[in-house]
């Protein structure tokens, strides 16, 4: 059966997908083709080059514990702490942070941003994957969505991670290209683009949910953006044949830190649903799809 799997974005949180992997692994089920968005892209990447979920969480805590990733200070959007005077300092460099992009393109650097893509994936291309692997970007200078199929894996990851503000975008000849869950947060398309029979899809946020009114208009914009992206999300998911749903949207999308909890949030999914998954896996399953398919 040609299985494919569409891992979203979600910065953080995706770390999940090593865990739904792993179960994936010890079930016997490989994934024929991969499709990335975001830090889905960074952990399908790097398990299509393996070819195996084994070692891939050692592989991400050495990626987060790398003076590299350090120097992206990331930890400024999030530290996680019950004081209220922290609480409050991290809200307020989140407003200054967002006031500071009306001088300069991004929190981080160009070169330090290249780096980290590159000491992670190298030369490697597409290529050099053992599954069929796809990521996604958006081009800000024309609108079109790019999904990448072939050339260097750094470049193509740095583009679909490239979240606007955050990280510089990355350019490609005329295109300029940003985070690819701006444009398609669960690619369940590229994943059916390169051959995805079934695509089982690991969802990573949930319905907004919101106490009180909003105070400011800039609460009111987070709200309306939150509810945007959620409903846009669902659009996509609709083109999924099974969804997991990892218990991780109350993790901020820069607590790294919490790499083996989210990992086994994300096992914890994927063993609920096995049984599911195991049923789209099969041959059987295709061949009713396409006899349903052809009768309605």
């Amino acid at each position: 059966m040609s299985l494919g799997i569409a891992l979203g974005g979600g910065g953080a949180r995706g770390l999940a997908h090593i865990g739904v992997l792993e179960v994936l692994e010890a079930h016997g089920i490989r994934p024929r083709y991969v499709a990335g968005t975001s830090i889905g892209a960074v952990v399908g990447a790097l398990y299509c080059l393996q070819g195996s979920a084994q070692g891939l969480r050692e592989k991400a805590r050495q990626m987060i514990s790398s003076d590299e990733f350090r120097d992206l200070k990331l930890d400024k959007f999030y530290t996680r702490s019950d004081n209220i005077i922290t609480r409050f300092r991290h809200d307020l460099f989140e407003k200054f942070f967002l006031g500071s992009l009306f001088f300069k393109r991004s929190h981080l650097k160009h070169d330090a941003t290249r780096r980290i893509f590159t000491d992670m994936l190298g030369q490697k291309t597409f290529d050099d994957c053992a599954a069929g692997f796809v990521c996604n970007a958006l081009d800000i200078q024309s609108g079109e969505e790019v999904v990448f199929r072939h050339g260097p894996l750094a470049g193509a990851v740095w583009a679909s991670c490239a979240i606007p503000g955050i990280f510089p975008p990355c350019a490609q000849g005329e295109r300029l290209l940003v985070d690819g869950g701006v444009i398609d947060n669960i690619p369940i398309k590229p994943a059916r683009s390169i051959g995805a029979a079934s695509v089982l899809a690991v969802y990573l946020n949930k319905r907004p949910a919101f106490s009180g009114g909003p105070s400011t208009g800039y609460h009111i914009n987070q709200r309306s953006f939150a509810f945007m992206r959620y409903h846009l999300d669902q659009s996509a998911l609709a083109g999924a044949d099974l969804i997991l749903e990892p218990e991780v949207s109350e993790f901020h999308w820069a607590d790294f830190n919490s790499i083996d909890v989210l990992a086994e949030l994300g096992r914890e999914a994927a063993n609920r649903k096995i049984g599911a998954i195991k049923a789209i896996s099969r041959y059987r399953y295709r061949f009713v799809k396409i006899f349903k398919r052809r009768i309605s």
